[in-house]
């Protein structure tokens, strides 16, 4: 996994940076602290690759436990995953872990904006520390301390020996949404934060055919 964090940060530092201009005077968007920052970003990885070293070692549902597995005990909301096709298990799980990955390296697009592309620097160490500080609610408040069987260990045409393997109580969260929603947000934060001029206003004004202020007003009469 910290593969594909570090080639994320490989994509971020190497986008070409053609036609920027940094003789012109402007305010940055953001203000970072690099003797705070880098130190606090590195102590924050070290601390996840021991996190996620601990979690591999967490223990395996044994047999008893198991069969004491009910479908009646989940809740009727998250029952729906209980009743898919296991056939599609090894597939389902392919693509979520490419959905995961290719979320990961979303934010080097951000590069193509010459604005941004500016401050490579400092948007790659925000996006480094944002996954850091993801992975790291995710060991201390996930899996670590949670047991919550994920739903592949319900099915009973699945293998004895599949259900007790590493990981198959870590279904409480999920590291794959909550990186991918991190990528997800910080993307369209950092791009909203360059553009302030992108707001309802121009959203709704459609090239001018609706105006909001007028709408308004127009109510108000």
């Amino acid at each position: 996994m910290i593969r594909y964090y570090l080639l994320s940060v490989i994509l971020l530092c190497h986008l070409p940076g053609i036609g920027q201009n940094n003789t012109l005077p402007r305010e940055k968007v953001y203000h970072l602290n690099y003797k705070i920052d880098i130190p606090l970003t590195a102590g924050l990885y070290i601390g996840n690759y021991f996190g996620f070293d601990q979690l591999g070692k967490k223990p395996e549902l044994n047999q008893e436990q198991i069969s004491f597995l009910d479908m009646k005990d989940v809740s009727a909301f998250d029952r729906i995953a209980l009743k898919q096709s296991s056939s599609n298990r090894y597939q389902a799980q392919k693509l979520s872990d490419w959905g995961r990955n290719i979320s990961l390296l979303l934010p080097a697009l951000l590069l193509i904006d010459r604005q941004i592309r500016r401050d490579w620097l400092d948007v790659a160490l925000l996006y480094m520390e944002t996954q850091a500080v993801n992975f790291s609610v995710y060991i201390l408040a996930g899996p670590s301390f949670t047991e919550r069987a994920r739903p592949f260990v319900y099915y009973p045409e699945i293998p004895l020996e599949d259900k007790m393997v590493n990981g198959s109580t870590d279904s409480w969260f999920s590291g794959h949404t909550s990186s991918t929603a991190a990528a997800s947000f910080f993307m369209a934060k950092v791009y909203s934060d360059y553009h302030p001029e992108l707001g309802n206003k121009k959203v709704l004004a459609v090239r001018g055919r609706f105006d909001p202020d007028s709408f308004c007003r127009v109510q108000q009469v």
